[in-house]
């Protein structure tokens, strides 16, 4: 059952209970219908501009394949600067704050040794 068929489904119970005899759960009904509606409206729409972008990608993978002549996943790349490079790990040191003691991480080799760290808690500076 869809979304929408349920929706229905849930209006004809409360129609056809009279559990809208009382005006304020009337409403109330009325409302919590209304943002299933609107919810299910959302939903469609974002399928749909799913399907849309789904269907572009593949469009683009097939024009990609005929100018290279192979599969995406195949093409290599030029450039290899974007590459991580295990070397390069970036290396974090944890430190106490003496203004409010509390800890946090900083990469020392982006600060120089007469640099004061800036807390990231409390915001005041201090000597590492």
């Amino acid at each position: 059952m869809s979304a929408r068929e349920k929706i229905a489904y849930l209006r004809g119970l409360i129609e056809g209970q009279n559990i809208a005899e009382n005006a304020g759960m009337s409403k109330f009904h009325e409302a919590l219908l209304g943002a299933f509606e609107t919810i299910t409206e959302e939903i469609d729409k974002i399928a749909s501009d799913h399907a849309d972008l789904r269907e572009y990608v593949e469009d683009l993978e097939d024009e990609i394949m005929s100018l290279g002549g192979g599969d995406v996943s195949e093409m290599d790349d030029d450039d290899d600067d974007d590459t991580f490079d295990e070397d390069e790990e970036e290396e974090y040191e944890p430190v106490t704050c003496p203004e409010c003691g509390k800890d946090f991480f900083y990469q020392p080799d982006v600060y120089d040794e007469d640099e004061d760290l800036l807390c990231p808690h409390c915001g005041k500076p201090f000597k590492q």
